[in-house]
């Protein structure tokens, strides 16, 4: 130390003036003041005065917290970290501030200190107290001791032999009553094996495992006997028969579930510590049973399965190809009944662990595994039906037996979505599969049907149909039609199901695709009716239980087959009241031809299937319009190609549109094209008959009937379709309107022939148009097509009392032929005089008039189609033209009559004349 010190002084002599004198270094009063003086002489008065008001300023606690932490550091060096500090700049002035601070801090912590010491002083009296009152103890526990040392050391003097002896005979008693007490632990462990079958067989599981681990506990401890040694081996092996005991019941709990077995088997597997691995064996005897129930009901169904082969027997997919067509739903049916079973004892195995708790790491397992395996069982399910459904015989059966697979797939869909939450995509789209190979099949075997009735279709009206819910095949959709037909077109809320949750493994799952029809044996009024299937039924009962014929066809089980957007209405609830309840139709009867009214029963079966095959939905709907377009192009083929007359002012271009659609995409899909005109060819031609115009009216109206009876649909159709696939069908029913221009072509093959066009034609030519002067007095032709009109007025009226009439339609046509003819027979005019053209005015006034008055109707289009001709002939030269460019546009009027009417009026201007004629697109004819 004093080496340091010379040290540090050598280094302020250095950089000081060396005649200065540097006190020793410590804290004593003399160094204190050596420093102070020292100060004094070296820093200048207004520095110091600064210090002294700086320290002033600082409180004792500032200061004691600016105190580094070394110096409340025990054994800490002070000195050499406070001359380390003046390593670098070391002067007098420096020294003497860090003094006065370090004085300072000394000061404050010698304060705090004796403060501290003051504080605490009550507690070391109090702790002196207890050291007095601790120690007053241990001397009464001495005397204590002391005392009972005199005791025993007069008991040892006063202790005679006689005691001893009846010491000496209680501990022979003792040894005696242990070794009786052994013998008969052994004798128990001796007859443990019998008293363990009666526990086991009285279903007392629990209490079997605990006198098993008894005795063993008790033959361990006894193992120095060797008759004990032996038993103890006995007991291993009636351990290992009882748990194989334990195993055997517990995978009895997958095919008939027992609450109280199931919880003795628990408490059981608690004892034994294999709780956990009970739970993992229950799961793999789980997946054992579906397997072993598929092959079971599979084998049940093939004839003589006795006399099968080995390996077909071991082979599912064998065994499914071997199932007969008669015995296919059936076994279907046993297939889903026995997965119900299953699937139920799962559910009870489920809700026995949410109600009842082992503890909390175990509950936890259990409940994760439970969770899991849920889809795998399921799965499991899934698979074997999906081999089942793929063997050849599915799409070779009936269209009401397919029909009744599809219902069952579908309530086996509705059971996994409650069982799991899962959609069965797998399912769904094997059926998906197999159902567009049958309906194809269907489809093609419809349009035949069709076709073979429509070559045996006698074109008669039906009686008394006036709605499509009058039909057997939309019965099941009679309610959803009435209201989609009142505009209550909102879904049905049902009040919705608990959903599983992790701390709920199987409570019932609520369908996002509002699954919850109901069965159609619970009946609309019972309260089961808004329950889920594991509410309503249990493992000796399930879903599949009967209703698969009649009945089951009739049970709207449309849910699930729809995304979340698709609206669901129940067919069982209670409509009568609805305001919609009415037939969807008036109740007038409508015009419909049993091949019609076969059309819309293959539409209605299209319909179900739509309802239970949501995944195919487009295509089954797409081929409904097929079935309408193709009856449509057949009521053409049949009943408007013998048109007498020019077709090109008759179609439309949205009817030959379509018609040439449908020739190209529907008529080559028929094999017996085109069908036969037997029935109906000579009552075509027949004018006794008005060449076949009651035939044609049923044609064209029950094909028009038909659409409409079809748009009666389409409210309950587009909420069937996903929202992507309704655009097509929206365009069709806007499409569909081109049915009523087929009136026109079909009611003139009859009107046509009806008005005698030759003769009038024959009459008008032998009139002379070019006269002077203007008569009163129609020309004689007018004569014999009033007679003619009134001819027709009365046989119409004798049909009108047969079979309903579109009397506006018929005379429609009849007006369009006669004022057509008239506007031909004025074009051959040669040559047409002013006097001419009053005439034709004349003849046409008294033509026209008659005609509103027997029909009763006003034909202003074709008036204002003879009136346009008649009055061209007046019109100026540049009106003219622009006239004949417009018609020759429009192609209102043919070319022969343009024709005409300009050699009419431009007799004498032969430069205007071949002016016109060229517009029109003909040379000069004169």
């Amino acid at each position: 130390m004093d080496e340091i010190k010379n040290k540090f002084l050598d280094l302020i002599h250095k950089q000081q003036n060396k005649n200065l004198k540097i006190p020793a270094m410590g804290f004593s009063d003399y160094f204190i003041q050596n420093v102070q003086a020292s100060s004094v002489q070296t820093v200048p008065s207004s520095e110091k005065a600064k210090r002294e008001e700086s320290s002033a300023r600082l409180s004792d606690q500032e200061i004691l917290e600016s105190t580094e932490d070394i110096y409340f550091t025990e054994n800490a060096n002070t000195a050499i970290h406070e001359l380390e500090k003046f390593s670098e700049r070391c002067d007098l002035e420096v020294v003497a501030q860090q003094i006065v601070v370090l004085k300072q801090q000394h000061k404050v912590i010698s304060k705090k200190v004796l403060q501290l010491i003051l504080d605490n002083r009550s507690s070391c009296n109090e702790e002196f107290t207890r050291i007095e009152e601790t120690e007053k103890m241990l001397c009464e526990a001495i005397w204590v001791c002391r005392k009972g040392r005199s005791y025993l050391n007069f008991a040892k003097k006063n202790l005679t032999t006689t005691s001893l002896e009846i010491l000496a005979t209680y501990k022979k008693r003792e040894i005696l009553m242990e070794l009786l007490k052994t013998l008969k632990t052994i004798k128990r462990i001796k007859n443990t094996d019998t008293q363990l079958q009666e526990l086991v067989s009285g279903g007392n599981y629990s209490g079997a495992i605990s006198t098993l681990l008894e005795c063993r506990k008790a033959a361990e401890r006894y193992s120095q006997y060797k008759c004990v040694e032996s038993l103890s081996q006995k007991l291993q092996d009636t351990l290992l028969m009882t748990e194989v005991q334990l195993d055997t019941v517990l995978n009895e709990m997958t095919q008939q579930f027992d609450t109280k077995k199931y919880s003795k088997l628990q408490e059981a597997y608690k004892l034994l510590g294999k709780t956990l691995m009970a739970m993992d064996q229950l799961h793999i005897n789980f997946i054992s049973t579906i397997h072993t129930a598929a092959f079971t009901v599979v084998r049940g169904s093939i004839p003589d399965a006795s006399s099968e082969d080995q390996k077909m027997k071991q082979l599912f997919e064998t065994m499914c190809e071997a199932v007969t067509g008669d015995k296919y739903i059936g076994c279907l049916i046993n297939l889903c009944r026995s997965f119900w079973g299953v699937l139920s004892c799962y559910y009870q195995v489920s809700l026995w662990h949410q109600n009842f708790n082992l503890d909390a790491e175990a509950d936890e397992y259990i409940q994760e595994k439970l969770k899991n395996g849920q889809v795998r069982i399921w799965n499991d399910i899934q698979a074997k039906i999906c081999v089942y459904l793929q063997s050849s015989r599915l799409h070779q059966l009936k269209f009401e037996q397919f029909i009744q697979v599809l219902c069952i797939i579908q309530r086996l869909k509705k059971v996994g979505v409650e069982f799991c939450g899962d959609g069965s995509a797998k399912l769904m789209d094997s059926m998906k599969m197999q159902s567009m190979e049958f309906f194809k099949r269907y489809h093609s075997a419809c349009l035949e049907e069709i076709s073979l009735f429509l070559d045996n279709e006698a074109w008669v009206a039906v009686n008394s149909f006036s709605s499509v819910t009058q039909l057997q095949e939309f019965k099941s959709m009679k309610k959803a039609l009435q209201r989609h037909a009142s505009g209550e077109g909102e879904p049905v809320v049902k009040p919705p199901t608990p959903r599983m949750t992790q701390s709920q493994p199987l409570t019932l799952a609520s369908n996002t695709d509002n699954d919850s029809s109901v069965h159609s044996q619970d009946g609309a009024s019972s309260i089961y009716a808004f329950c889920g299937y594991f509410l309503r039924f249990s493992e000796k009962s399930s879903p599949f239980d009967g209703g698969f014929d009649e009945s089951m066809l009739q049970e709207d089980i449309l849910a699930g087959i729809a995304d979340e957007t698709s609206c669901y209405f129940s067919e069982e609830s209670d409509d009568d009241n609805l305001p919609g309840s009415c037939e969807v139709d008036s109740p007038n009867s409508l015009t419909v031809t049993n091949t019609s009214l076969t059309v819309l029963r293959c539409i209605g079966r299209y319909l179900q299937m739509c309802r239970l095959l949501h995944s195919i939905a487009p295509h089954i709907v797409a081929s409904m319009t097929e079935l309408i377009d193709f009856f449509i192009y057949v009521v053409h083929e049949f009943f408007a190609k013998d048109l007498p007359v020019a077709s090109g002012n008759l179609y439309t271009q949205h009817l030959m549109d379509n018609l040439q659609r449908i020739s190209q995409n529907i008529i080559p899909k028929v094999k017996n094209w085109p069908p036969s005109k037997m029935m109906i060819g000579s009552d075509l031609q027949d004018g006794d008959e008005m060449f076949g115009l009651a035939k044609r009216i049923v044609g064209v109206e029950s094909a028009c009937c038909l659409v409409e009876q079809f748009e009666q649909l389409q409210g309950y159709m587009l909420h069937l379709l996903p929202g992507c696939d309704r655009k097509s069908l929206e365009e069709y029913f806007v499409n569909a309107a081109y049915v009523g221009d087929l009136r026109k072509p079909v009611y003139m093959c009859s009107t046509a022939r009806l008005a005698d066009i030759q003769g009038v034609l024959v009459a008008m030519g032998k009139v002379k148009w070019d006269i002077n002067h203007v008569t009163v007095q129609h020309s004689p032709y007018i004569d014999s097509i009033n007679r003619a009109i009134q001819t027709f007025a009365m046989r119409l009226d004798e049909l009108s009392k047969q079979m309903s009439v579109p009397k506006g339609h018929v005379w429609d046509n009849m007006a369009h032929v006669l004022t057509h003819t008239l506007v031909e027979g004025f074009s051959n005019a040669k040559k047409c005089s002013t006097g001419g053209r009053a005439l034709m005015q004349l003849d046409f006034t008294h033509f026209i008039s008659l005609l509103e008055l027997i029909a009763g109707l006003k034909f202003t289009v074709h008036q204002g189609y003879v009136d346009a001709y008649v009055k061209a002939y007046y019109l100026p030269k540049d009106l003219l033209e622009e006239w004949i460019r417009e018609q020759k546009e429009s192609t209102e009027y043919s070319e022969k009559q343009l024709v005409g009417l300009v050699m009419c009026t431009c007799n004498n201007d032969k430069k205007t004349r071949q002016k016109l004629l060229g517009i029109i697109g003909t040379g000069d004819v004169s």
